[in-house]
């Protein structure tokens, strides 16, 4: 029997959860540690499959995470004399990213006229992430790209420039440049668990669903427990068919964390395939009472809809 379902395209509804989760460079955060900011490719040939759908569902709730401040006050706090940012400069940068995020017209000005002033590489990055604020996603990997290129900053941060440059790509719907700087992040940085996600990521809504899976389980023999990994790979398994296999990743997710409500809609969708309506709409209206007017809760809606009008007709 034909089974008519709604599953979007891969990692699309719990991108929020992951992008949230991690504050450290090289994740998912704006902000680049201000003392290393003090201190001084590959090839590849991509399918440019749509991601326009996913972009559609997980733009809003992706761009905040990318922009989302998460402060390190460990790093904010150095001063001159032990070669970081004084405290002055370090509220400076930490102000301009907040005002990318809340204002993010005011915060181009703002670190257009600092950078004017000498304001450096945190001036830069503050341009750049104004300007994902404003959804001018080309053009802030544009600039992504140039600061790593020109930073004197240790190779770890420039690791997370790149990172977040292939964040910038894959919004501009540009998967081949998003592999690219990935790839160069994790030719600097192997041992980051969150960039062999991300580079996952991008692999999955490619199509690439085997080369996915390798860097998935590149992240989970650094992070065994890895709970968005995990997720990803059974969201790849899916898509390969591999139903069991699928299910074994999301049940060890919920083994760690019953209420992941991006594991449950997973579930849902695996359940669903097998035919087992009553358990897919469980999982779905778990997925909508927990996280309603997120991503995840809106597929977990459209899906039910779908079922059940599918089910009518049957």
């Amino acid at each position: 029997m034909n089974k008519t379902i709604i599953i979007l395209p891969f990692s699309c509804c719990f991108l929020g959860r992951h992008t949230f989760r991690h504050g450290r460079l090289g994740a998912f955060s704006p902000m680049l540690h201000a003392a290393d900011f003090a201190r001084q490719g590959a090839s590849f040939t991509m399918v440019r499959r749509p991601a326009r759908t996913f972009l559609r569902q997980a733009s809003p709730l992706l761009i905040a995470g990318m922009i989302a401040i998460v402060f390190a006050p460990d790093a904010i706090a150095q001063t001159e004399s032990n070669g970081g940012m004084t405290n002055e400069e370090a509220q400076q940068y930490k102000d301009c990213l907040k005002l990318a995020q809340l204002k993010p017209e005011d915060g181009f000005e703002s670190a257009i006229a600092w950078r004017d002033m000498g304001g450096g590489e945190p001036a830069r990055h503050c341009v750049a992430v104004s300007l994902m604020s404003l959804g001018k996603f080309e053009e802030a990997a544009t600039r992504l790209d140039a600061l790593a290129q020109d930073s004197t900053a240790d190779r770890g941060v420039v690791a997370g420039m790149l990172a977040q440059a292939g964040q910038a790509w894959m919004l501009a719907n540009n998967l081949e440049f998003a592999w690219r700087d990935q790839t160069r992040a994790l030719e600097i940085v192997k041992n980051d668990p969150q960039l062999w996600i991300d580079r996952a990521m991008v692999l999955g809504m490619a199509g690439e669903y085997w080369e996915s899976i390798d860097d998935l389980n590149k992240a989970l023999d650094l992070e065994p427990d890895q709970t968005d990994a995990l997720i990803y790979r059974a969201t790849a398994w899916r898509m390969l068919k591999s139903y069991d296999l699928a299910m074994t990743d999301i049940e060890n997710v919920l083994a760690q964390e019953p209420g992941n409500v991006q594991a449950l809609f997973e579930r849902g969708n695996l359940h669903r395939i097998q035919g087992e309506n009553d358990l897919a709409r469980r999982d779905w209206l778990n997925v909508i009472e927990n996280s309603n007017g997120t991503p995840v809760a809106d597929a977990a809606k459209a899906n039910i809809e779908k079922m059940d009008v599918r089910t009518e007709s049957e």
